[in-house]
């Protein structure tokens, strides 16, 4: 596999680092169904097991170890092949890298690629640990994540497929074109370089040592050659696709053998990976504390602690400082008192000599602040205390959110809430956060309120529930009695909802719930009624209207009377309508362009039942009128004209010969927005009858018979 291919690998080439941080997530699974078989083997070297120290020159770690013991460190020379820089990855080639002008914006503590051709495509499986940036090649954007991603193309679409690879087992579906997008990135947060540890990748994977040629020295393999490889905690070295016509007859990648249970096509593998990695060599370290001590006479002292590998040479060296090695022990912690004699360094040094090129951090040395606060819970008093170790020139002390001390000491009335702990902070730079002691009476239990519902009127006989689900605070327990009124069997009376049937006869219930909470006896008391017998209410339709066409009507039901919780309408006669509101009391509907009557029915419902009452619209006829009506005997023409008191679309005129609407048809015109409407005729074979009259009707009711005729010659 040439080195150029990597940006494929990778799947889409080099992003900026804005789009990266948009494309990466915790876990990023762009399939339509992923389950992970298969993780780490615990206490089995399956697991990446420490991150080295962080560099003071990029901002990355030194280096991560997995659990066989192996380091693996960045591998940034750009004149290196097996570091497998693509043109462009380095801003300026010519120039060695440096942070953060002329750094890529990606590199890799391990990336194996691993690729095969499918039946109608290919597919590539890429694990890789990667050092990149959240938005810019910038210091606070660093983050290193573990990534597992599988780009398959040629596959069925919506089939399942099973890809096994050195890090696990993964169900997934391929999308409705036949292609499989899933990436899994642990460790994008910017700064936090352990959660990387919890991703899938690990231990690192390597050549296998048993296939020639070895991998070159201090590395694990050559980005530029496939090669099998070792290194799966699961003993899967391999790529494998299994799933329906993953691969085409007679490949060469087919499954050998063909797994129990799939066709030949159903199974294609590779054990040759592609792989890149530096085998770290440095140790690193890290800077833990630099403080310093003053007594008042001006001698002092300064006190180093760092952190890196057992068995390093660690040296501290600074501004009027003799060089001095740090002593260390058999777990990596390495310390140095170092004397003053007058202000302390404005920064030291500490590097690990033992490292090539040799590994270095400054930090500034500040005081050791060492502080205290109390809290009065009753008086509602926080009282904090420090000091600070430069007794020579004594520093301003200030809590942070509170102000300055005064000789060391601050106290701050009327503190309702304290915080878990005070920042205390040091003008030399030192600080200390001490955590809040309290002390006083504990704080009373939240109280509790009983809420027994409101009071119900029900139907004798009914089966009633109680709801005392409404009561406040920390509610321990329910318990209901009945005060008043005939006695009933209480169903669940320590359940907030407890039931009981109605008297068959009319009567008057009380009961009172009681509600305990946890702060002891602490109780609270209320009593709902509930009235049995309830009389059914009386529905009012009201009046029968009278209205014209094509108007808003409104019914009203309020002249209903009784106990009732809920009004229902519903169209008895006439042309179908819409009823608006017709759960109300006032539901609208408008009327139609058409004389009708309209029939409606009004159910009344309540405790005690229902009743119905039903009342009449009904919609006046339109009125006509004629302004010519003439007939042409020579061409045998009719021309009718008139008017409507209901304008349309939607109305039209009907015109019979004779004095009567039982004539025969003679035409039909529609009556148009203004109420107006023309019948024109030429060539009729419908003459005048004997009366010389026409009838006329309209859709909206009107009628007009025995209107004369004009004949002209």
């Amino acid at each position: 596999m040439p080195r150029r291919s990597r940006a494929i690998q990778q799947g889409g080439g080099r992003t900026a680092g804005a789009a990266l941080a948009v494309a990466l997530a915790v876990v990023a699974v762009l399939a339509v169904t992923m389950v992970a078989l298969a993780d780490h083997v615990p206490g089995g070297g399956g697991h990446l097991a420490a991150v080295g120290p962080v560099s003071g020159t990029d901002g990355f770690p030194v280096w991560y170890k997995d659990e066989t013991g192996r380091k693996m460190t960045l591998c940034l020379d750009g004149n290196d092949p097996l570091c497998g820089f693509l043109p462009g990855d380095i801003p300026n080639p010519d120039l060695p890298v440096s942070f953060p002008d002329n750094f890529p914006n990606e590199a890799f503590y391990m990336l194996g690629t691993a690729t095969m051709d499918t039946a109608g495509g290919r597919a590539t499986n890429v694990l890789a640990l990667e050092a990149a940036f959240a938005n810019a090649v910038r210091d606070g954007d660093q983050m290193v994540f573990g990534r597992v991603r599988h780009r398959i193309d040629g596959l069925q679409a919506g089939a399942t497929y099973t890809i096994t690879h050195p890090y696990g087992t993964d169900v997934v579906v391929a999308d409705p074109v036949g292609s499989i997008r899933f990436t899994e990135d642990i460790g994008t947060t910017p700064g936090i370089f352990t959660t990387a540890l919890k991703s899938r990748v690990g231990p690192f994977l390597r050549w296998d040592p048993a296939a020639a040629p070895a991998a070159p020295a201090g590395y694990i393999g050559d980005p530029a050659v496939e090669h099998a490889i070792a290194g799966s905690p699961f003993g899967t070295n391999v790529f494998r696709v299994q799933g329906p016509g993953a691969g085409a007859p007679g490949a060469a990648n087919l499954c050998n053998p063909t797994p129990p249970g799939l066709a030949a096509t159903d199974c294609i593998e590779t054990g040759l990976f592609t792989l890149q990695g530096k085998i770290a060599t440095n140790a690193g370290v890290e800077i833990a504390r630099a403080t310093y001590s003053r007594e008042a006479s001006g001698a002092g002292r300064l006190d180093v602690f760092a952190g890196s590998e057992p068995f390093q040479s660690v040296e501290v060296s600074g501004s009027g400082l003799a060089p001095t090695r740090l002593r260390g022990d058999d777990a990596g912690n390495y310390y140095a008192r170092i004397g003053l004699a007058g202000a302390p360094p404005s920064s030291v040094s500490i590097s690990n000599v033992g490292d090539t090129p040799v590994t270095t951090k400054t930090a500034a040395p500040a005081d050791l602040v060492l502080a205290s606060a109390t809290y009065d819970a009753d008086a509602q008093v926080l009282s904090i205390e420090a000091t600070s170790s430069d007794l020579a020139v004594p520093p301003v002390l200030t809590a942070v959110g509170y102000g300055a001390l005064s000789s060391g000491a601050l106290v701050v009335n009327g503190v309702a809430a304290p915080p878990a702990s005070v920042m205390v902070s040091s003008s030399a730079g030192g600080s200390d956060a001490a955590p809040v002691v309290a002390s006083g009476a504990p704080l009373p239990a939240i109280p509790v309120q009983a809420f027994a519902g409101i009071d119900q009127r029900v139907l004798t006989g009914a089966l009633v529930t109680l709801d005392g689900t409404g009561s406040s605070g920390p509610v321990g327990g329910y318990s209901w009695t009945q005060v008043p009124g005939p006695t009933v069997t209480l169903s669940g009376a320590t359940t907030a909802r407890p039931s009981f049937t109605a008297p068959a006869a009319p009567a008057v219930l009380g009961f009172e719930l009681t509600v305990t909470g946890p702060g002891g006896p602490s109780t609270s008391s209320v009593t709902v009624t509930v009235v049995a017998g309830v009389p059914a209410p009386v529905a009012n339709a009201g009046p029968d209207q009278v209205v014209a066409q094509d108007v808003v009507v409104a019914l009203d039901g309020r002249g209903s009377t009784g106990d009732l919780t809920s009004y229902s309408w519903a169209q008895l006669a006439g042309p179908a309508v819409t009823l608006t509101g017709a759960t109300t009391a006032t539901p609208t509907f408008r009327t139609p362009k058409r004389a009708s009557v309209f029939g409606f029915q009004l159910t009344a419902t309540g405790p005690g039942g229902s009743t119905t009452d039903t009342v009449d619209v009904t919609t006046t006829a339109d009125t006509l009128a004629t302004t010519l009506v003439e007939y042409r005997s020579a061409p045998r023409s009719w021309r009718i004209r008139g008017t409507s008191t209901v304008p349309g679309p939607g109305v039209t005129v009907t015109i019979h010969v004779g004095p009567t609407l039982a004539g025969p048809v003679l035409g039909q015109a529609a009556v148009d927005a203004l109420g107006a409407w023309d019948f024109r005729q030429p060539s009729s074979a419908l003459p005048p009858d004997q009366t010389s009259m026409v009838s006329i009707e309209s859709t909206s009711g009107g009628r007009l018979p025995g209107v004369p005729v004009t004949i002209r010659r």
